[in-house]
C-alpha cells in the first residue's frame, strides 16, 4: 500500500515536472520564433530605413523581450548582462540618449534612440534565446531565406512582375531595400551564410548523420541532405546574381576582399569544396545576370527570366557533378595534392580571364560603359572624402557627445565646403562620430573589439571541431563584411541590415555562453530560488519601452492620417494628437516638404499668432534646418512682422550658404518688407530694406569665391551658383522704387528672360516704362503680365501709385 502511494506520488511529480518544462518550452518558443519574425520581415519594409517601421519593430521587440525575461525567470536564470560585449551594446543606445539632450534636431535624435534600442533588443534576444547550435543554424536559415526572397523580389520588380517603388532604377537592382549599396552589403553577408549552410550539409554526411528520406517509397539517393545541397546551390546562385545586379562596386570590392579572408580561415577539408562551389555559382550567376539586365533593358522580360533559369540549370547540374565527384573521393584527392589544388585554381582564373577578355573584346560598347562607370565611381569616391572632411569639422565642434541622432542630416549644410545633397555621411563610423561624439565612437569600437575577441577565442577553441569552427568563422566573416562596407557607405542606416549585424554579434555571444554554462553546470547543481525583484525590474523596463514605442507609433499613425484628412479641422485634430504623443518632432509643427503641419494650417485659417508660435516651436526642436527658418520667414512676412522675417531669412542663409534659394529668399524678404513699410508710409524703413537687396549679389559672389576648382568639378546636385533671375527680379523692383531706373531696367530685363520670373518682371517693367513715358510698351508688357500672372497684374494700379524713393 505504501509502495503504491509512493509510485503515485512520483508519477504526479513527474507530470508536474513535464508540465513545467512544457511551459518553459512554450515561453522560449514564443520568444524564439517571434525573433525569427522580427528578423525575417524587416528587409521587405524598405529595409526598415524609415521611422514608422522602426517604431513598430521596437514595440514588437519589446514584447518579445518581456516574454524572454519571463522564460528566463521561470528557469531561475536571473542574469541580464554578464560580458563586456553586453555592456558595450547596451551603452550604444544610452550614449545616443545622452546626446539627444543637446541634439540639433530632437525628433531625429529620438528616432536614433529608437533604432539603437531596437539593435540592443535584437542582440540581447539572439544571445539569450539560442541554446545550442541547432538554434543558431535556425536563425541563420531565417536570415538566409529572407534574403533569397529579397533577391527574387529584385528580379521580379526588374521584370515588372511586382512593383516596388524604386526597386529597379537605371539598370541596377534595388529590390525592397531601395538602395543598391545597402542591398549589396546585405546579400554579401548572407552569401557567406549560404556557403556555410551548403557546406554544413556535406559535413553532416561526413560526420555520419543519418540521411533522411522523404518517404520509404522514394529512392534512397533522394534524401533530404541531397535536396538541401541543390536548394542551397540555387539560393546562393540567386543571392550572388542579384549582388552583381546591384552594380555596387564598393560592395563587390569589399565582398572580394572578405571572401579571400574567408577562404584563408577555412580548414583544409572545407577550403576546396567552398572554392569549387563558389566558382560554379560565380560563373553561372555572372553570365545569367549580365544577360538578364541586358534583356530587361530592351523590355524582353521572358528572355530575361530564361537566362535566370539557364543559370539555375547550370548551377544545379554543376552541383550534381560535384556530388558525384565527392562520392568518388575526388575532392579528397584534390585536397591532398597541392599541385592539383593550385592547378585547379589557376585553371579557374584562366578560364574566367579568357572568357571575360573575349566578351569585352566582342562588346566594345560594354568596355565604354565600364570605363564611364569607373570614372563616375572615382568621382563619387573623391566626393565622399569631402563628406568625411565636413564630418570631422562637425565632430571638432561637438567632440564629446556629438550633435545627437540625425545631427549630420540636420546641420551638414552649414559645414559643407561646396553644395551637395546627402542626408547621410556615407560612412557609418563618421556618422556615429558626428551624432554621438567620442563617446559613440569609443562605444562602437568597443563592440567590435569585444566581438572579435570572442570570435577569436571561439575560433581557436574549435580547431578540433570542424563543424563548430566553420560556424564561428562564418558568423565572424559575415559580420566583418557588413562592418567593412559600412566604412564607405551608410548601409547601417537601414535597420534591417543593422539587425542582421547585431544578431551576428548576439550569436557569437550565445555560443560563448553555451561553452561557459556547460563548464559551470558540471561544477554546480545547487538550487537557485526565483528572483522576483529581477522579474519586477524587467517588467517595469518592458512597460516603459512599450509606452515609449507605443506613443511614437500612435504619433506616426496620426500624422499619416492627417496627410490624408478631408478637412482642416480633422487634420488639425490629428496633428495636435501627433504632437502630444511625440512632442519632439518638429515636422508636426512646421513641415517644409509637404506643408501638412500646424503652422501652415493655422496660417490658412488666418490665425497668425498661433501659426508663428508653432513655427517658432519647430525651429527650437530643429535648430539647424534652413528650410524651417525659410518657412518661418514667410510666415512672419504674412503677419507683416518685417524685422523678424528678415532675421529668419538671414538665419536660413547662414545654415545653407551654398543653397541659392536662400539668397533668393533673402532678396524677396528684403523687398517684401520694404514694400510693406512703403504701403504703411514708413519711407525711411522701406528705403533701408530696398537698399539691402542690392547687397545680395555681392553675398553670392563672395560665397562663389570660396569654392576651389576641384569643388567646382564635384558640384553636380544643383546649377552653379550665380545671381539668378529671381534675385535680379527683386533687385530690379527695389531699384525701380529707389528711382535707379537704368539699373532696374537691366535687372528686370534679365528676369524677363526666365519663365519663372517673366510674369512679375513684365509687370514691373510695365510700371517702369509708364514712368519713362513709353505708354505703348507699358501696355504691351501689362497684357503679357496679365496672361502670365493675372492675380499679380490686378495690383498694377496700386503698384504704379507707389511713391518713388530718392
Amino acid at each position: 500500500m505504501v509502495a503504491a502511494k509512493s509510485k503515485n506520488k512520483k508519477k504526479i511529480e513527474a507530470v508536474k515536472s513535464n508540465l513545467q518544462n512544457n511551459q518553459l518550452d512554450l515561453g522560449h518558443a514564443i520568444a524564439f520564433w517571434g525573433m525569427g519574425v522580427l528578423l525575417f520581415l524587416p528587409p521587405y519594409f524598405r529595409g526598415l530605413f524609415f521611422q514608422p517601421e522602426q517604431e513598430r519593430a521596437l514595440f514588437f521587440a519589446t514584447v518579445l523581450f518581456g516574454v524572454a525575461w519571463l522564460w528566463k525567470w521561470s528557469k531561475r536564470d536571473n542574469s541580464f548582462l554578464s560580458h563586456p560585449l553586453d555592456y558595450f551594446v547596451l551603452a550604444f543606445p544610452i550614449v545616443y540618449l545622452i546626446s539627444a539632450f543637446q541634439a540639433a534636431n530632437y525628433g531625429l535624435a529620438v528616432d536614433e534612440v529608437v533604432k539603437t534600442a531596437l539593435y540592443f533588443m535584437v542582440y540581447w534576444l539572439s544571445s539569450r534565446l539560442v541554446r545550442n547550435d541547432k538554434d543558431i543554424v535556425t536563425i541563420l536559415h531565417i536570415i538566409y531565406i529572407s534574403a533569397v526572397g529579397v533577391a527574387l523580389a529584385g528580379l521580379a520588380t526588374a521584370t515588372g512582375i511586382i512593383e516596388i517603388n524604386d526597386g529597379f532604377l537605371n539598370g541596377r537592382i534595388y529590390s525592397s531595400f531601395q538602395y543598391p549599396n545597402a542591398l549589396a552589403s546585405y546579400l554579401a553577408a548572407v552569401i557567406f551564410i549560404g556557403l556555410y549552410l551548403w557546406r554544413k550539409t556535406s559535413l553532416q554526411e561526413l560526420d555520419g548523420v543519418v540521411k533522411l528520406t522523404i518517404s520509404k517509397y522514394v529512392p534512397a539517393w533522394l534524401n533530404l541532405n541531397n535536396i538541401s545541397h541543390y536548394l542551397y546551390a540555387a539560393g546562393n546562385f540567386l543571392l550572388f546574381a542579384v549582388l552583381l545586379g546591384t552594380k555596387s562596386y564598393g560592395g563587390l570590392l569589399v565582398f572580394s576582399l572578405v571572401f579571400v579572408l574567408f577562404i584563408i580561415g577555412l580548414s583544409k577539408c572545407n577550403r576546396i569544396p567552398v572554392i569549387l562551389h563558389f566558382a560554379l555559382i560565380g560563373m553561372s550567376s555572372t553570365i545569367a545576370i549580365w544577360q538578364f539586365l541586358s534583356a530587361v533593358s530592351t523590355q524582353k522580360m521572358v528572355l530575361a527570366w530564361l537566362w535566370i533559369f539557364i543559370g539555375l540549370t547550370v548551377t544545379l547540374t554543376g552541383q550534381f557533378l560535384y556530388l558525384s565527384a565527392e562520392k568518388r573521393g575526388i575532392c579528397w584527392r584534390i585536397e591532398g595534392n597541392k599541385k592539383i589544388t593550385i592547378g585547379i585554381l589557376l585553371l579557374v582564373v584562366i578560364v574566367l580571364a579568357v572568357g571575360l577578355g573575349y566578351y569585352l573584346n566582342t562588346h566594345p560598347d560594354i568596355v565604354k560603359k565600364i570605363t564611364e562607370q569607373i570614372i563616375l565611381k572615382f568621382r563619387n569616391a573623391i566626393e565622399r572624402f569631402y563628406f568625411y572632411h565636413d564630418a570631422m569639422k562637425m565632430f571638432r565642434e561637438r567632440s564629446i557627445i556629438g550633435w545627437g541622432g540625425g545631427g549630420w542630416q540636420e546641420a551638414y549644410r552649414a559645414f559643407q565646403g561646396y553644395f551637395y545633397t546627402s542626408n547621410q555621411v556615407h560612412g557609418n563610423y563618421f556618422q556615429i562620430m558626428v551624432e554621438a561624439g567620442a563617446l559613440g565612437l569609443l562605444t562602437i569600437l568597443g563592440i567590435w573589439v569585444t566581438f572579435l575577441y570572442i570570435a577569436n577565442r571561439l575560433y581557436h577553441g574549435a580547431k578540433e571541431d570542424v563543424s563548430a569552427g566553420i560556424l564561428i568563422w562564418t558568423i565572424t566573416i559575415a559580420a566583418l563584411s557588413v562592418g567593412a562596407h559600412a566604412v564607405i557607405d551608410f548601409d547601417l542606416s537601414l535597420s534591417a541590415l543593422s539587425m542582421v549585424l547585431w544578431t551576428l554579434f548576439g550569436l557569437a555571444r550565445g555560443i560563448l555562453s553555451h561553452s561557459t554554462n556547460k563548464a559551470e553546470e558540471k561544477n554546480s547543481r545547487r538550487y537557485v530560488p526565483p528572483n522576483n525583484a529581477v522579474l519586477v525590474g524587467a517588467s517595469v523596463v518592458t512597460v516603459l519601452l512599450l509606452i515609449f514605442s507605443g506613443a511614437l507609433v500612435t504619433s506616426s499613425n496620426s500624422y499619416t492620417n492627417a496627410k490624408h484628412a478631408k478637412s482642416y479641422d480633422q487634420a488639425l485634430a490629428l496633428l495636435q494628437k501627433a504632437s502630444v504623443y511625440n512632442p519632439t518632432n518638429a515636422t508636426y509643427h512646421l513641415d517644409p516638404v509637404y506643408r501638412v503641419d500646424l503652422a501652415h494650417l493655422y496660417l490658412a485659417q488666418g490665425k497668425m499668432d498661433q501659426s508663428i508660435a508653432e513655427a517658432c516651436l519647430a525651429v527650437k526642436l530643429s535648430q539647424y534646418n534652413d528650410a524651417r527658418y525659410a518657412d518661418l520667414s514667410v510666415i512672419y512676412v504674412a503677419a507683416k512682422k518685417n524685422d523678424e522675417a528678415v532675421q529668419a531669412a538671414h538665419k536660413a542663409l547662414s545654415l545653407a550658404p551654398f543653397e541659392i534659394q536662400r539668397y533668393e529668399l533673402l532678396s524677396q524678404t528684403y523687398f517684401v518688407a520694404g514694400y510693406n513699410e512703403l504701403n504703411d508710409d514708413n519711407r525711411d524703413a522701406a528705403k533701408q530694406y530696398f537698399e539691402q537687396v542690392a547687397g545680395v549679389p555681392a553675398k553670392i559672389q563672395r560665397q562663389i569665391e570660396t569654392i576651389d576648382e576641384e569643388e567646382k568639378r564635384l558640384w553636380k546636385d544643383a546649377p552653379p551658383m550665380t545671381v539668378t533671375p529671381t534675385v535680379k527680379l527683386y533687385l530690379g523692383s527695389s531699384q525701380y522704387l529707389l528711382g535707379k531706373w537704368a539699373e532696374a531696367d537691366s535687372n528686370l530685363q534679365a528676369a524677363l528672360a526666365d519663365n519663372k520670373t517673366k510674369g512679375a518682371a513684365s509687370l514691373w517693367l510695365a510700371a517702369l516704362r509708364d514712368k519713362q513715358g513709353q505708354v505703348q510698351e507699358s501696355q504691351d508688357l501689362l497684357v503679357q503680365a496679365s496672361k502670365l500672372s493675372p492675380e499679380l497684374a490686378n495690383k498694377y494700379d496700386q503698384l504704379k501709385s507707389l511713391p518713388i524713393l530718392k
